[in-house]
């Protein structure tokens, strides 16, 4: 979903500019680190992130012309890199992608809403699984697959939310018939990040840098304690 100028008032817009460069000044360090630790795993991210933004599906008509429909990528990415790098790299991701189908005015706007929900889920999730049992299957299930499909619909509600409120679109159809797409676009998310996370830790368990070979490979197993 990309927003457009004309969508929303000018001092929403303006708001959105402060919040995003603090953000992003919070994360820029904690990101720095992780992606010099971590470049095999950053180069991966910053060709995978583009390739999933460019599979959108716009309407050119109908009721929900306008809109647009895409993978995010984010949730696998803040396993790769961290939430703040994963942050980071997806602001400085967006310049040309807004570039290509965007407003640049409306670029802070665009940034929070479409990074900010699916990262916010990503720290939520990791830090339960932090508290469950040390099981390699638990970190897959939970962090890789559920973590992104929630994120996804999350986004989805707080972008439809923001059209509503903006009054963009018909309410009834922003929520009866624009709404339901993300939580079909949440299963391919979910396969993306979670087959891609397993797939990682098998072969190149580095890529994870949220995945502590210490808590889930070198400790007894604990599920069934």
């Amino acid at each position: 979903m990309i927003f457009q100028n004309r969508w929303f008032p000018v001092g929403v817009v303006m708001a959105a500019w402060p919040v995003l460069l603090v953000i992003f000044a919070l994360c820029a360090k904690q990101a720095w680190v992780s992606v010099s630790q971590h470049r095999s795993a950053f180069l991966l991210a910053a060709v995978m992130l583009p390739l999933a933004w460019s599979l959108n599906a716009s309407p050119e008509s109908g009721q929900l012309a306008g809109m647009s429909y895409h993978l995010l990528a984010l949730n696998l990415t803040a396993l790769m890199l961290g939430t703040s790098a994963a942050f980071c790299v997806g602001v400085l991701l967006f310049f040309p992608y807004l570039w290509l189908w965007g407003d640049w005015h409306m670029f802070s706007i665009n940034v929070l809403s479409v990074l900010l929900p699916p990262l916010l889920v990503n720290l939520g999730f990791r830090h339960w699984v932090s508290r469950l049992p040390a099981n390699i299957f638990i970190f897959i299930f939970l962090n890789g697959f559920w973590a992104a499909a929630v994120g996804m619909v999350f986004t989805g509600l707080i972008l439809v939310g923001l059209l509503d409120w903006a009054d963009v679109f018909d309410t009834t159809v922003l929520w009866k018939t624009a709404f339901p797409v993300f939580f079909l676009i949440a299963w391919a998310e979910a396969f993306l990040s979670g087959i891609s996370t397993a797939i990682f830790i098998a072969l190149k368990p580095q890529w994870i840098c949220t995945f502590d070979d210490d808590r889930y490979l070198k400790s007894a197993p604990k599920i069934w304690q």
